[in-house]
């Protein structure tokens, strides 16, 4: 009679440890492969190879939010999207919403509310000029107007002086210039330079989807919870072994 409690034990251990097994076999195998390379991830060349997927990307907020909007300086394209500006397709260093851009004896000026960046002929930003150097923000458009630099300033226009330090206020009213949407071909094109600009190391996104944090709470929790199947595995297992008869 006694090997009967045993035997009911044995057989629901076994049933238990069948079904957690079915449960967590996917999760753990990816835990095991995952951890095999993260360990030779030099080998196999996972800190040179870059992910440009666009939602690999978008959990790193890599890619900017919203849609995207420009203005056309002769051949030159100034891009906001998000909080992030673009030369053509290139990042440049000035952050915030675009409201205006122009060319003026050989220099380039985009507008920010808060900011005015002067740049070269190559790109280069020359001066930054802010609220120390302009009549006042925010900044609501900027345009050129008989070869001279027009600003609206808080509903004012101000004719910047041609060393962009001191401005003078005039009567006239400046009409600020609407941005326009992007093409889808633009979009695309953008969008390519930046995946390819700001792909993600695969070794940083295998070490992220290893622990779960790539996807979010659910992620930790499928892999807490796989671990924790592991521990009952092997207790379980232990459980079955069978004892050797004395």
């Amino acid at each position: 009679m006694s090997h009967q409690p045993t035997k009911l034990r044995r057989h629901i251990a076994r049933k238990w440890h069948r079904w957690l097994g079915l449960v967590a076999a996917v999760p753990i195998l990816w835990l095991a492969i995952s951890g095999i390379m993260l360990n030779h991830a030099q080998r196999l060349g996972l800190n040179d190879r870059m992910v440009t997927s666009g939602w690999i990307l978008q959990h790193y907020n890599q890619l900017p939010e919203g849609e995207p909007y420009a203005f056309e300086v002769g051949d030159r394209l100034i891009t906001g999207w998000g909080n992030e500006l673009f030369l053509d397709e290139e990042s440049i260093p000035l952050e915030g919403e675009l409201v205006g851009a122009v060319a003026h004896k050989g220099r380039l000026l985009i507008a920010t509310p808060d900011k005015i960046g002067v740049f070269d002929g190559a790109d280069e930003l020359l001066l930054e000029l802010d609220n120390l150097s302009l009549p006042g923000t925010p900044v609501q458009a900027l345009e050129a107007v008989d070869d001279k630099l027009h600003l609206k300033i808080a509903d004012q226009t101000f004719v910047l002086s041609e060393d962009f330090f001191s401005a003078d206020q005039v009567s006239a009213e400046l009409v600020a210039i609407e941005p326009r949407e992007l093409s889808p071909e633009e979009k695309d094109s953008l969008t390519e330079a930046i995946r390819t600009r700001r792909g993600m190391p695969l070794w940083r996104v295998i070490t992220d989807a290893h622990s779960g944090r790539l996807f979010g709470w659910p992620g930790w929790v499928v892999t807490d919870l796989s671990a924790v199947f592991l521990i009952i595995l092997t207790l379980l297992g232990l459980r079955l072994f069978p004892k050797r008869k004395s």
